[in-house]
């Protein structure tokens, strides 16, 4: 299976490595993908919390008293800083989600609906606090409640993506697409 990412999420991924390190985290989580998100602002993800009238920098202090340790990564071990086998399943969960929405690749709002629908980090527990649930959040999206593929029966459930394809993709995003100057990282 052959997975696309759009041109922000790319960034985004780029980003949540500097998110985890900032954090004092020595891999990414979902969190930090959902923090890169946030400081991202120019995504159908944010579009559609503003929608609902969630406030973005309310949800990434959240986040940011949820994450930082007291204990700061040293400068020279920010490249080993890699991504979690949480976010690899929260990845997968977002192209799942890209595919019910028929979007030929995967973004960052996609990766919000895969938190809302995925237990376990605090991005799943702020929307579910702040009553962003799943068919909210399509709608506000623009999207049509009956069009997303939970809404009719599924016709045949593919293959569940291989982890290790999605992983070593990301992971060489990561390590290629890494710019020390990038404007967007500082």
């Amino acid at each position: 299976m052959d997975y696309r990412f759009s041109d922000d999420f790319i960034e985004v991924l780029d980003i949540s490595r500097d998110e985890a390190f900032r954090t004092g985290w020595h891999n990414i989580c979902p969190d930090h993908i959902m923090l890169a998100i946030l400081r991202q602002r120019t995504n159908g993800a944010c579009d559609a919390m503003e929608a609902l009238g969630l406030s973005a920098d309310a949800f990434k202090t959240a986040l940011d008293d949820a994450l930082f340790v007291d204990e700061q990564i040293p400068w020279e071990e920010r490249e080993s800083i890699n991504l979690s086998d949480s976010s690899v399943s929260m990845l997968q969960a977002a192209a799942l989600e890209a595919r019910r929405c028929k979007a030929d690749a995967v973004s960052p709002l996609h990766y919000c609906l895969a938190a809302i629908r995925t237990f376990g980090s605090y991005s799943h527990d702020w929307f579910a606090d702040n009553g962003a649930g799943l068919r909210t959040m399509v709608e506000a999206s623009g999207l049509r409640w009956e069009e997303y593929g939970l809404a009719t029966a599924p016709e045949k459930e593919a293959a569940a993506p291989d982890p290790g394809i999605l992983a070593a993709a990301i992971e060489k995003r990561l390590r290629e697409g890494y710019v020390p100057d990038n404007p967007h990282l500082s």
